[in-house]
C-alpha cells in the first residue's frame, strides 16, 4: 500500500467535514467531539497535537499492515487535562505557501 493510497482510504479530512468540523480560524469544536467523529470512522484513538488552542497535527497510527490502532495509551484517553490541546479547540484554515507568499506581496513566475 502506498502513502497516497493510506491517504485516500483514512482520510481525516473527510471525515470531520462530515461530521461538521471544518476549517476556521475562530470557531471553537469540542475536542472529544472531533477524536469520536475518528474514532467511530476508523476504529482507533487519534493523536493531536495544539498550539494556541488550534490543532496542529493530528496523527494515525497504523500496524505493519497498515490497518489502524490507537495511537494513545488508556491513561492519555481518560486525562485529557494532560494533553497539549484545550478542551475545545479550532481547526485553522490552511494556506498555503504560494497563497502566503503571494500576501506577503511576492510574485511567482508562470509558464505560458
Amino acid at each position: 500500500m502506498t502513502t497516497l493510497n493510506v491517504f485516500f482510504k483514512y482520510n481525516v479530512t473527510d471525515v470531520l467535514y462530515k461530521e461538521g468540523y471544518v476549517p476556521s480560524n475562530s470557531e471553537k469544536y469540542p475536542l472529544g467531539g472531533i477524536i469520536s467523529a475518528i474514532q467511530n470512522a476508523f476504529h482507533a484513538t487519534p493523536e493531536l497535537a495544539c498550539s494556541g488552542g488550534a490543532i496542529d497535527e493530528l496523527r494515525l497510527c497504523f500496524f505493519k499492515n497498515f490497518e489502524p490502532r490507537d495511537c494513545a495509551t488508556q491513561s492519555s484517553l481518560t486525562n485529557l487535562e494532560d494533553s497539549s490541546c484545550p478542551k475545545y479547540v479550532s481547526l485553522p484554515e490552511h494556506t498555503s505557501a504560494r497563497q502566503k507568499k503571494n500576501e506577503a506581496g511576492g510574485a511567482f513566475l508562470s509558464a505560458n
